[in-house]
This record gives structure tokens, sequence and C-alpha cells, in this order.
């Protein structure tokens, strides 16, 4: 058994030999070639029916299912093949949240990683989303046309392909939950418009005859808490399924929109059913969203998760048999984490083969879900010639590509957010005495939000980031720059603290890096605080009692609070996780004044009210409230709040019909810049009080962002649709109520309102 296995991935390493990328099918090249499933003249439906029609039933489980024996980790899903027709084995799962999750390919060949999701999202920027996923898919096909890997411990066995997970767009639901660094916002729309234009720019290129990089959305649905995360199944109303935790993704599906390829069935689930068994709702992706041919993978481990053997879990089925059943006819496609579906022969558990043998209708489902996972590779050209295909040559020269790099500085300087800057204090120029402060000076792996790329840098570390205090020390003035850490992200040790506050008295102004790291926030583990950790309060309050201008940089994924710095702090920026162009980034828009800063792209709530919410209640309406929508006290920070280093106003011309509104944006302030415009639809206090449903306070409808240079004034039109005036009932459904209906347009500071009846 194992000289067969080890000829299999010799055979499926031919490839190589032949010049061809990872994965596709050297039997096109001679073994099965005269076949008409080689025959790239034919559809694709009949050519994946001649395919399916030569196989057996145990060759398409052992392309559901990972072959344990390939020496490949189970949760990246390397299948088994098909040696007998010409299919080698197959990676499916290549992380592609932030970078492609790859090993570096030589010096300056690492992946492109590219800012925290939640920081792209406060750039407000259909635009730039686009052009990180066109960065992302270049560098994806290069790696796969040089036949790299993963840079995992599997490796180089972890060959990479053409499907890749991301984005992430669960929402931030709660500041606790430890993965909110990997989601753009606690927005539906903001964040399905982020998987929309992320996944065009990574799934179309130049060829339209194919699907450059297939993508997939995580985790399907209703997934936003680590504690128990095997076992726990939320409770959620149909009210907050349909106007919360669907509506990006069907943005992110529906084919006139991003037409995402895969999809990820989470840990979660609703009202006692766990997604990967949830007909319901992965019907929805197939019928409601209208994209039948979406592939269903498991998240890692979710399977086993529903045993009733397991002594954690969720207990769903009563054993492998039950849950293969109940997996597979939920729609569910392939297995990832374990091999519980499984043949014998590929070191699986035989769930599949033995459902078939009891269950007619059985090899039916087997046969629909092997056609949607080979119709990808079909679509992505891996049944093709090569010759002709323009993304088969992609090379060695798109990693880390000078452009991918440019995108990468503008993504960070986009996803700043001034919230504060008192007496213009910022941008701070390089004549004064400068004191940089704070834990974050010299952070590198604590620039990166979680899932970037296997390999950051070549020697495996993240030594090659450049820290923020280094950045400062070559760029600012020598002899004008002085620098503290002062404390650690997360300790009782405040030793170095008098140092900082030397330093500061020494300076004209202090900029104090503070917030949170790997170590606070990352999967697996929710925050049980949502303050600013360790000795970081007390650095502040020392610095700041030196009565010179002090500014605060946030660098963190999830909310903080920080109660009363928000009044003492001088200016206040955030930063999210700006990534390994980061430092640059920081002193181009803190220093030299660069100007074009997003907008807050989730609510910041003080400590007190977040620790009144139940982490694991999912009703978004209970008070306090959850988000923007539903939060009833005053934040800290709302969501799409934003400062500028200019001023703007903006003016509405609105007419009776609200269609198409047009507003005007003029820079009344000293510098060129950019603002971002967002539309915001809320009903009158009579609708409010006679639904018989929760309303959300405001609903984001619509966003632009446009660069406004000084003195000018540029417009931006709005296309409303009736459909904009809608709000969601108790059963899910769009009502769109009669009454006094409002859209308020406004950049986060200024706010002018049109009034409709209907």
């Amino acid at each position: 058994m194992a000289v067969g296995r080890s000829l299999l991935m010799m055979l499926g390493l031919l490839g190589v030999a032949q010049g061809l990328p990872n994965g596709y099918v050297w039997g096109c090249y001679n073994i099965s070639k005269s076949f008409p499933f080689c025959d790239s003249s034919l559809g694709i439906e009949q050519r994946l029916d001649d395919l399916l029609n030569r196989m057996t039933i145990d060759e398409m489980i052992g392309l559901m299912s990972p072959w344990v024996e390939s020496g490949v980790n189970v949760c990246n899903f390397m299948d088994a093949g098909v040696s007998r027709l010409g299919i080698p084995p197959y990676m499916h799962l290549v992380e592609f949240n932030t970078g492609v999750a790859s090993a570096c390919y030589g010096e300056d060949k690492c992946a492109t990683n590219f800012p925290g999701p939640t920081g792209l999202g406060a750039s407000y920027n259909r635009t730039l989303w686009n052009m990180k996923g066109a960065a992302m898919s270049d560098e994806m096909r290069a790696f796969n046309n040089l036949n790299w890997h993963r840079g995992t411990p599997d490796a180089p066995l972890s060959l990479i392909a053409l499907t890749g997970y991301g984005p992430n767009i669960n929402i931030n639901r709660d500041p606790r939950w430890g993965r909110n660094s990997e989601v753009p916002s606690e927005d539906p729309f903001l964040a399905g418009t982020y998987a929309e234009n992320y996944v065009r720019g990574g799934q179309v290129g130049s060829d339209p005859r194919y699907t450059k990089v297939a993508m997939g959305l995580k985790h399907f649905a209703v997934y936003s808490m680590e504690t128990n995360r095997q076992a726990f199944i939320p409770n959620v109303s149909m009210h907050d399924l349909w106007e919360t935790f669907l509506p990006g993704y069907r943005l992110g599906f529906s084919p006139e929109h991003g037409n995402a390829s895969l999809t990820m069935c989470s840990y979660a689930g609703i009202n006692g059913v766990p997604s990967c068994a949830n007909g319901y709702l992965l019907s929805l992706i197939r019928k409601t969203f209208n994209n039948p041919d979406v592939v269903v993978g498991s998240d890692c481990g979710a399977f086993y998760n529903m045993l009733n053997s397991t002594w954690y879990g969720n207990h769903y089925a009563k054993d492998i048999v039950d849950m293969s059943n109940l997996t597979l006819s939920a729609g569910a496609d392939q297995e990832l984490g374990d091999s519980l579906w499984g043949n014998n022969e590929t070191g699986g558990n035989d769930g599949l083969s033995q459902l078939v043998s009891i269950d007619p209708s059985a090899p039916g489902k087997i046969r629909a879900s092997v056609r949607r996972s080979l119709k990808l590779r079909f679509k992505t050209g891996m049944f093709d010639p090569v010759e002709g295909q323009p993304y088969t040559q992609i090379g060695a020269e798109a990693i880390n590509a000078t452009l991918h790099q440019q995108i990468n500085l503008e993504a960070a300087q986009q996803s700043f957010v001034l919230l504060k800057n008192t007496n213009n204090v910022l941008p701070i120029g390089t004549s004064k005495k400068l004191a940089i402060v704070g834990p974050h000076i010299v952070s590198q792996r604590d620039l990166m939000s979680d899932y970037a790329s296997d390999n950051v840098c070549l020697d495996t570390t993240y030594s090659c980031i450049p820290t923020i205090g280094g950045v400062f020390a070559q760029r600012y003035p020598q002899g004008n720059l002085l620098s503290a850490q002062g404390c650690d992200l997360n300790s009782t040790n405040a030793s170095a603290i008098p140092d900082a506050v030397n330093a500061a008295k020494a300076a004209d102004v202090t900029i104090m890096f503070l917030g949170l790291g790997h170590d606070q926030e990352h999967e697996g583990e929710d925050r049980m605080e949502v303050t600013l950790p360790g000795q970081q309060l007390e650095l502040f309050s020392q610095v700041l009692a030196v009565g010179k201008p002090l500014v605060v940089v946030l660098i963190n994924g999830g909310q903080v609070s920080i109660g009363s710095v928000k009044d003492q702090a001088t200016a206040i920026v955030e930063a999210f996780y700006p990534s390994v162009r980061g430092a640059d980034a920081l002193f181009n828009v803190l220093i030299e004044g660069v100007n074009n800063w997003g907008k807050m792209p989730y609510t910041v709530m003080p400590a007190e009210d977040v620790y009144a919410l139940d982490l694991a209640n999912f009703n978004m309406s209970k008070p306090p409230g959850r988000t923007y929508k539903y939060y009833q006290n005053t934040p800290e920070w709302e969501f799409g709040y934003g400062l500028s280093y200019t001023n703007f106003s903006i003016s509405c011309s609105l007419t009776a019909a609200p269609t198409s509104p047009t507003i005007s944006i003029q820079n009344v302030g000293p510098v060129d810049g950019s603002e971002v415009i967002m539309v915001f639809h809320r009903v009158s206090d009579q609708i409010r009080a006679s639904a018989p449903h929760p309303v959300p306070k405001k609903e984001l409808i619509d966003f632009q962002r446009v660069a406004v240079g000084k003195s000018a004034t540029e417009t931006v039109t709005f296309n409303i649709p009736q459909s904009a005036f809608a709000v969601v009932d108790q059963n899910g459904n769009q009502q769109v109520y009669k009454g006094t209906h409002y859209l308020d347009f406004t950049n986060g500071v200024f706010t002018c309102t049109g009034t409709y009846n209907i």
C-alpha cells in the first residue's frame, strides 16, 4: 500500500518534469489525452459528464476527503487524485485572507502581506479591494506555475493549487471575539462590498475564458465566538439572520456581485443545527443566492465535532455514517481536517462508502459534489493545454512585485483613521524634537493580523518586517528623535516607564504606540478584557503628566476601549494592523502629512457596556445593543467617524424622487485629501413604533471614496433603488413600510438629509 501511494505521489509530481503548474492534469498530455474530457473544444458540462462517467464511486470519494498518507496536513486537504485517469492529487486549502499562504520563493520573493482586513474595511475603497485581489491572485498563479508550496511543516508536499480561502466576512459582532482582526467590519453591507470587490479582483482577469483563482468565503455562517467553538451553536432569530449575518454573503456569492467559487461551512450553525449539516443554510448559497456551483468545504475538523463519541463537540450525529449522511445531504462537498468520509485505502474511516452501501441515493449526491469540485478545476484551466493561457505564464516576477508593494503601502495609508487632532498637532513635520514611545515601536509580528502568509520573511521569522522605531530612526532627522519602549504589550513590569517619561520631557511632542498583539487576540480564544492590557495605561498616564503634546496611535484588530485617554490625548489615530509596510505608512501619514484617511468600520463602546453583553447571546438588539444599528448609549467612537488634515464641506442636491442624489464635496482646507461619503437609510419614529420587530437606528446602504484637491470641488452621484428603503421583518423578509424615510449623506462629521414619503 505504501509503495502504491509513493508511486501515486511520484506520478502526481510528473507535471513538474513536463513544465506543468501544480494540479494541472498531466493525463491530458499523455495517459488520457484522447478522452473527450481532455478536449478543450467541448463545453465544460460535456467534458464533466465524460470524466465522471469514467470514475468509480471510490475514486470520487477519494476527491472528497483528505488522502491521509500523502503527508499533507489534513486541514490543507490533499485529495488522492485518480491516477488511472491522469488526475493528480490536488491540495484544496490555501489561506487567502491577507497574503497567499506560502513559503518564500527566494530573497524578496515572499508573498505580499496586506494590512489586516479591519483596516482595509476602514478604507471604504472598492478599487483598493479589487487591486488587492488582483495582486494576490497574480502571486497565487505564480506560486502555482512555479510548482511551489506552502510554508507549513508538510512542505514541500503541500503544493499550492488555485483554490484560495478568503476573504473572511464574518462580522465584528462582539469586541471580545478573538478573530476580529480577520474581518472587515461590523456592518454586513460594508463587509459584503469588500468581499464582492476583493473576489472580483482575484477571480476575474484579462482572460474571460478562465477563473484566475477560485476564491472562498469564510466562515458560513453566524460564526463569531471562539469560546467552546467546537460545540457552540447559537440561537439566532430570522430577523437577525437576514439583517446581520447573511447580507454580506449574499453580496459575496451572488453572480451579479462577487460570484465567489467556494465557501467554508463553519463550526457554528443556527438553532441547534451545525452549519455543515444545515441544509437550510447551504441551500441558500446555491438557490437563494443563485450560485449553484459553489463548492462547500468544511472548516478543519467540523465533521468530527458532530460525532456523538467525542468528548467535546456538538454531538449532532449518532456516528460516522449518520454524520456522512447529514453533511452530504445538506450539500457539503469536501471534508477538511479529518478523513471520516474517506476510503480506508486512503487512510479514511469509510463513512461515505458505508453510506453508499445502505442508501441508494448516496451515489448521486456524491457525483453531484464531485462535479462541483472538478468544475472549479476546469474553470481555472487545469484540464486545458497550458499553451495560450496567459495566467500560466505568470512567473516569479509577480511575487512581491513593486506594484504590489505600492498597493500595500497605499492600503495601509488609507486604513488609518484620524480620531482626534487638537490644535492640528498632526502632521508633525521634521523640525520638532520628537519622542516615540510605547510597546509597538519594536513590534514586528504584532503589526500583522491573523492569517498572514505562512512565511513572511525568508528566514521563516518576522525579522524582515521594519519596526516603527527602526523606520523613524532612519527617516527622521538625526539628533531630533528620542525613543523608549516604556513597557511591553502585556506585562506587569513598569520598570522602563521612566525612560519613556524622560524621552517625553526632552521632546517637543511625543507619539505613543499602544494596542494589542497576537497574544491578546487570535483564533481559538476570545478576549475577556477590551481595555489596553498590561502597563499601557500607566505608561500613558505618566507621559501625559509631562504636560507636552501627546499623540496616541492604536495598533489592534478588535475594538479597544480607551476610556479617559480619549479626552486626555492631544491626538488619536486608529491604525489597526498595518502589516509589513505599516511603519513607513505611519511615518508618511504622521510626519509627512499624507492625507488619505479612512473611517471607522466598527463602533467602539465603553468597556462597561461591552461587559454588559453576554458574548454567547446573538440577539443584536438586546440592550445595550450591538453594532451602530442597535447600540443605545454613547460610543467612544462611532461607526463611520473619521477626520482629515483638511476640511471638507458637503452639500446635497436632492430631488423629490431619491433615485440619483448628487453630493458635492468641497475641500476648504489647506491640503489635498480624499474623503468618504456614506449613505444611511433610517425610518421615522412612527414606523419604528409600529413595526413588530427590531428596526435599526440607521443602516449603511452605499458609500464612495473621492479625491478632492485643495480648494477644489468634486461631485458624486448615488444610485438609490427602491429596495434600499426596506427593513428586515421578523420572518427575515424585506419590507418597505409606508411612511416617512430618511437618507443621511455624511462624511462622518457633517450630514445632509433627504426626507421621503413612501
